[in-house]
């Protein structure tokens, strides 16, 4: 399903996403589309890393399974 959006963009704006985007054979739909799938991508990964820094905070790594980490670091390298 795909669903139409009507924004509005200030002549600075869309100037620069035209100047970027032309070059590369994108039309300025598409640009948008990569920009909002990055900002997407981007707010998960930040939520992802808030989520985690929470969870430390509650529940702190032991320090004394550093070996373990090491050890499992050593080891997906392979």
């Amino acid at each position: 399903m795909n669903t139409n959006i009507q924004i509005s963009l200030d002549e600075q704006l869309w100037a620069a996403m035209v100047r970027v985007g032309q070059p590369l054979g994108l039309e300025p739909v598409q640009v948008i589309r990569q920009a909002l799938q990055g900002w997407l991508s981007q707010h998960d990964g930040q939520r992802f890393e808030q989520e985690w820094i929470a969870s430390l905070k509650k529940k702190p790594d032991d320090p004394n399974r550093t070996e373990d980490w090491l050890e499992a670091q050593a080891w997906s390298e392979i």
